[in-house]
């Protein structure tokens, strides 16, 4: 149960309180009833039929002149006796109010979203030419490899309800992540994402896609779409896997898969002093190929921001929009505080009254 402060606090906010039984408000008609039936019957007060009482018993007469040595005010015995009338029906709206069962309704926090709406698999080239520098970061720069960790790295950090997967190629074909939907450990796995760690060359484009789009099939009645993203500078020597045999696959599957050349496209970007690997220029065409025959779209990137722009475009392109469910509202009853607040006023009066009583016996 929360405590009287946070009560105030919850009052003050949501919707109003409502009474599941409001009929209990017409408990109220008694009160002119009972104070007819008092004055005409000359009922006496509950205070003052305890003070009679009092009096019959037996005091010696030194007990007031040792603990009173005046007689009290007329006007403290009227203010106490007005308090305990209104103490009493304190009493009686707080008792209505209990029985009316009141209870309010606050909204709740949406609850996060649990379903997986989509499944994106990144496939990587990780061949010794994604270490060429020719991009800029800061003014540096800055390896091929290494901005597109960065750029998918914040790409996945802002899609929360969705599962990655990263696939390497180079001379063969890895699966460096399988699908998973928890963001921080697809993230430190592409911090792991080094070239050479599948090879030198590219021979394994069409394997690496290959296993792509199984993950895709695997996952697809689970997830309510799925894309498949290719980084790479292109194909220099022909895949083990034909590439027509993923095109294929990936139009059976009804699966667009979205290519972004990475690198330049002219020898001229290469500004190494030490050029102690060949390096080699973006080779676009099975890009293309792979991404206009199964309804993909190329992207070719000439800078870190126009990545993050490619991943972006992506994502409201087959973004899919998030099942929020209904949101609840939380239900407290009131009552067991007014009952509280009840026994509380109850316990007042009845100090009183009895404080009183003793007063008027003493004195009348």
């Amino acid at each position: 149960m929360m405590s009287w402060a946070d009560l105030f606090v919850f009052l003050g906010q949501g919707s109003p309180v409502v009474y599941s039984y409001p009929i209990a408000f017409w408990l109220l008609l008694i009160v002119p009833f009972f104070v007819w039936v008092y004055q005409r019957q000359g009922y006496a007060n509950d205070w003052d039929l305890l003070a009679g009482q009092k009096k019959l018993l037996f005091r010696h007469s030194l007990i007031d002149q040792l603990y009173f040595s005046h007689q009290p005010q007329k006007s403290s015995f009227c203010i106490l006796r007005w308090l305990l009338y209104f103490l009493r029906y304190v009493l009686l709206i707080l008792a209505v109010l209990a029985l009316a069962s009141p209870i309010k309704h606050t909204p709740l926090p949406p609850e996060p979203q649990t379903k997986t709406v989509r499944d994106i698999v990144f496939v990587i080239e990780s061949s010794a030419s994604m270490m060429l520098e020719d991009y800029q970061v800061n003014g540096e720069p800055t390896a091929r490899m290494e901005v597109v960790k960065r750029v998918v790295d914040q790409f996945v950090a802002n899609l929360d309800g969705n599962r990655f997967s990263f696939i390497l190629y180079a001379d063969n074909a890895y699966t460096l992540m399988p699908i998973t939907s928890d963001t921080t450990t697809a993230r430190l796995m592409l911090k792991r994402l080094r070239p050479y760690l599948a090879g030198r060359e590219d021979a394994a484009l069409g394997n690496a896609l290959g296993l792509a789009l199984q993950q895709v099939e695997r996952g697809v009645e689970s997830t309510q779409k799925s894309v498949v993203i290719l980084f790479s500078d292109g194909e220099n020597k022909p895949s083990q896997l034909p590439v027509i045999d993923v095109i294929n696959y990936a139009q059976g599957l009804n699966l667009p898969v979205y290519t972004v050349g990475v690198g330049a496209g002219t020898l001229k970007a290469d500004k190494r002093k030490h050029s102690g690997l060949l390096y080699q220029t973006l080779q676009n065409s099975s890009l293309k190929k792979i991404a206009s025959e199964t309804n993909g779209i190329y992207f070719q990137v000439g800078s870190k921001q126009a990545l993050q722009d490619v991943l972006v475009k992506i994502d409201s392109m087959e973004g899919v929009e998030f099942i929020t469910k209904q949101q609840k509202s939380m239900v407290v009853d009131l009552y067991p505080y007014l009952l509280a607040l009840l026994l509380m006023v109850f316990i007042l009066y009845f100090s009183l009254v009895q404080t009183f009583s003793a007063r008027v016996s003493r004195y009348d």
